[in-house]
């Protein structure tokens, strides 16, 4: 048995418009799913056996199968104040994140996890080992459309990991050759990707139409 991640957005736009924080997305997410699904099991930051410093965002058990789902919410503030969500009548003053190339640097690292998820003997019954890997989903929920945009200059270095709607993303990417040390710190790996996948935006919600940040953009990438 599988997911319908479509559908879980679809329920979540009918419940918020925006969120406080990616932790907020996350239990937000995790509830509709154990709304929708009454037989699946669901954990957040979920440390499997296999690597001990990971954190799986939220960890879907159904029938005994494995669907890891990834997260990043990454926000703008136009400073002209507070967001207002209508269907909540909660104000949000969200904070303007930025560092667009290390978010989208961090959502291909995403696939490449839930990638390396599908290659691990994650359960062992009666001393055999066994891959339970259903699905996996990277998904990334912004108000800042630039993210859904080609990068302005040609030689920016985060260029191989733009997020740019329609693009596709395969193979081994990297940093810029003239990137500088403080921009990648930590995150120096080029990412490898065994699977291809192609980045298509669409809308999630409309808070203020006059506004630069006032409307929010899903990511759904599933991995198979």
């Amino acid at each position: 048995m599988s997911i319908n991640m479509t559908e879980i957005i679809e329920k979540l736009q009918g419940k918020r418009q925006i969120f406080c924080s990616e932790a907020d997305f996350q239990l937000e997410m995790a509830w509709v799913i154990k709304e929708m699904y009454h037989d699946a099991e669901v954990r957040l930051e979920y440390v499997p056996t296999f690597n001990d410093k990971m954190h799986i965002d939220i960890l879907v058990f159904i029938s005994n199968k494995w669907i890891p789902i990834e997260l990043k919410y990454k926000t703008k503030n136009s400073k002209k104040g507070a967001l207002e969500d209508k269907k909540t009548q909660e104000v949000f003053n969200l904070k303007n994140q930025g560092a667009k190339d290390i978010g989208c640097y961090l959502y291909l690292k995403d696939i490449m996890r839930i990638e390396s998820i599908k290659e691990q003997k994650i359960e062992i019954i009666k001393g055999q080992e066994k891959n339970n890997f259903k699905e996996g989903y990277a998904v990334f929920l912004t108000n800042d459309k630039t993210y859904l945009e080609s990068p302005q200059n040609n030689d920016c270095v985060y260029k191989e990991f733009s997020l740019q709607h329609g693009i596709t993303k395969q193979g081994e990417l990297k940093w810029a050759e003239h990137t500088g040390a403080g921009t990648k710190k930590g995150i120096e790996d080029p990412i490898k990707l065994k699977g291809i996948y192609k980045m298509e935006w669409e809308k999630f919600s409309n808070v203020d139409e006059e506004r630069s940040d006032g409307t929010f953009y899903y990511l759904v990438t599933k991995i198979i």
